[in-house]
């Protein structure tokens, strides 16, 4: 049980300094990410390939991370209430919001210029109206999603827009 303690002690130890170390480093020095004008031109040219969802939140697993460590989506599940735009015949969807502790139109950071929408907090029984693009990476490169449903093999969705539905 010790070793246990120590060894998910350092995971934490090492997760933090990956993610501290990223979050402070140049885009043009993580190997993992993009610059920011590939990944806008990314999602500029994939306005056909978006789908626009009526959807309810049905579950949020826990509760979501603070946002002083590190940027992160966040993935969530909605009930399909009607398609706008696109093809999506489940009945059920996941999405991934981006810091969602943050309002919508409150994001300033290098993600701005891809979350949009009105919504100020992420409640179970809200309904929303969401732009979506699949997959998460073409949006989301540099840091971690939580994803509750990692063993499902759904698609999961990045929401570029979220409104909500009065």
């Amino acid at each position: 049980m010790k070793l246990r303690n120590i060894l998910l002690a350092a995971g934490s130890a090492y997760f933090l300094l990956i993610s501290s170390v990223s979050a402070t480093q140049p885009d043009s020095v993580k190997a993992v990410s993009t610059s920011s004008n590939k990944t806008a031109g990314t999602v500029r040219n994939a306005e056909n390939d978006t789908l626009v969802v009526n959807a309810r939140l049905i579950e949020i697993f826990g509760s979501f991370p603070s946002n002083d460590l590190y940027n992160y989506v966040y993935i969530m599940k909605y009930r399909i209430i009607s398609v706008t735009k696109g093809d999506y015949s489940e009945k059920e969807i996941l999405v991934g919001h981006y810091n969602p502790k943050i309002a919508r139109n409150l994001i300033k950071d290098k993600m701005a210029s891809f979350v949009k929408g009105d919504v100020s907090s992420f409640n179970v029984g809200d309904k929303h109206k969401l732009e979506l693009i699949t997959p998460i990476e073409r949006v989301w490169k540099d840091q971690p999603i939580e994803d509750s449903y990692e063993d499902s093999d759904a698609p999961k969705y990045f929401a570029l827009r979220c409104d909500i539905i009065k």
